[in-house]
């Protein structure tokens, strides 16, 4: 016998496992079929001197009366049966090993009530419904209530119970059967309970384990073996959950040296050493010295600082020469204008009109004279655009970009020396409509 049975109000969703539903489904099927049989054979008795078609009649009835039933309670009562996945409880009755030469059939009582009578060879199938806590099945011979046993199960919540019976021995003994059940929770599903060091990780449903045990709880430690400083020490405590004695070493102590000598001095580079003798087990031990502090020498430039980039500085040890400190560091506003005049390069207008790409963010310096002031900046993220004809003359013009918002204005004719970085080139259309292309600079400082 299998007995599924699906707890409400906690997984909702869950599916059976795919083998269980097969055999369900098949076992249906096969009950259907034998009701067929038994409406046929109203002549058949069973071995308790009643007709089998009384039971067929019974079984109708049940069916009509289902049938009758509100649409809408049938209703709630499937849904409440596809919401119902806690787990599935499958007990197996097995009777093929019992064989006795009279033939019987079987009476199946939930709680004292009989739910189902079955003759040799005959098969049920039905549903019922559990409130929650323990409840008990019952298989005895029909007709001999001390020849029987059964088998005990627990629900947590009220549910529907699906039963199948079949009987497929002519002979069997009740009383010799053996009955073995196991819990089966869907996949995913399972409420898993902490391990312990007696067992892994385990499901307090179905059983299923996962893991490894768990270390054991430790009480309170008590030293049992006092360390040296030649020996280990031990201490013991009782597990709190298994009983358990559990021990453990203790780390040994200290020699008791009085006096250390050096044999290896220590430099910024190397860890010393010292020895000494035990005067507990006069044991001879050393131990490290640390290494002395580096004697720094002053910062020196590792990586010269240019305008917009920070430079690298570093401080050694003046006797292994390791880098001991390492610092960024900016020019100040002084020494900016000092690299900008030393480092931006003049003349290179030809060059740049040739390859602008060559030369852009190059730091190069211009002189000459504001032939035209292009636009004058409105704001404080805004530059002035002006067109400068260089000391070479006026065929020579470059078009500059300049920070001066909130300065002194440039006008025209204003002699002024440019300093900044190329960005290629700019065109413009003249009045004309003739297209010109003239160096571009992006200015940092000027005067």
């Amino acid at each position: 016998m299998k007995l599924y049975s699906n707890q409400d109000n906690r997984h909702k969703g869950g599916i059976f496992m795919k083998k269980r539903i097969v055999k369900l489904v098949s076992i249906l099927l096969a009950a259907l079929l034998l009701q067929g049989c038994l409406e046929t054979k109203t002549s058949d008795k069973s071995e308790n001197g009643k007709p089998e078609s009384e039971t067929v009649e019974k079984s109708t009835d049940t069916d009509k009366e289902e049938t009758e039933k509100e649409p809408g309670k049938e209703e709630k009562e499937t849904k409440a049966e596809s919401e119902a996945s806690d787990c599935l409880l499958l007990v197996n009755v097995n009777y093929e090993s019992n064989i006795l030469l009279a033939k019987y059939s079987i009476v199946v009582r939930l709680d004292g009530d009989e739910v189902a009578t079955l003759s040799n060879g005959k098969e049920y199938f039905g549903s019922f419904q559990v409130k929650s806590g323990e409840h008990e099945l019952t298989f005895e011979k029909n007709g001999d209530k001390d020849n029987c046993n059964s088998y005990v199960f627990n629900v947590e919540n009220d549910c529907s119970v699906f039963c199948s019976l079949k009987s497929h021995m002519d002979h069997i003994e009740i009383t010799e059967k053996n009955v073995s059940a196991e819990a089966v929770c869907p996949e995913g599903q399972h409420q898993w309970e902490d391990a312990t060091c007696l067992s892994p990780k385990r499901c307090k449903v179905c059983g299923t384990t996962e893991g490894e045990k768990a270390d054991h709880t430790p009480g309170t430690w008590q030293k049992t073996k006092e360390p040296t400083c030649t020996e280990e020490g031990e201490e013991s405590c009782v597990c709190s959950v298994c009983g358990e004695t559990v021990t453990r070493k203790v780390d040994k102590i200290p020699h008791n040296v009085e006096h250390w000598d050096v044999v290896k001095e220590p430099t910024c580079t190397e860890e010393g050493e010292e020895k000494g003798v035990c005067t507990i087990c006069g044991q001879e031990t050393t131990r490290p010295v640390e290494k002395i502090p580096h004697d720094l020498q002053d910062w020196s430039v590792e990586k010269e600082a240019a305008f917009s980039e920070s430079g690298v500085r570093v401080r050694k040890c003046k006797k292994c020469g390791e880098v001991v400190e390492t610092e960024e560091y900016d020019l100040t506003e002084e020494e900016r204008l000092k690299w900008l005049k030393k480092n931006c390069e003049s003349g290179l207008y030809d060059a740049i009109s040739r390859d602008p790409d060559m030369y852009k963010g190059k730091y190069v310096k211009f002189s000459g004279t504001v032939v035209q002031v292009c636009s004058e900046a409105s704001g404080a993220n805004d530059c002035s655009e002006y067109r400068i004809a260089t000391k070479n003359g006026y065929d020579k013009v470059i078009f500059v970009l300049i920070d001066n918002y909130g300065k002194s204005r440039i006008l025209e004719d204003d002699k002024i020396t440019v300093y900044g970085r190329c960005s290629g080139l700019y065109s413009y259309k003249t009045v004309l409509g003739a297209k010109v292309t003239i160096p571009l600079i992006d200015v940092v400082y000027y005067e």
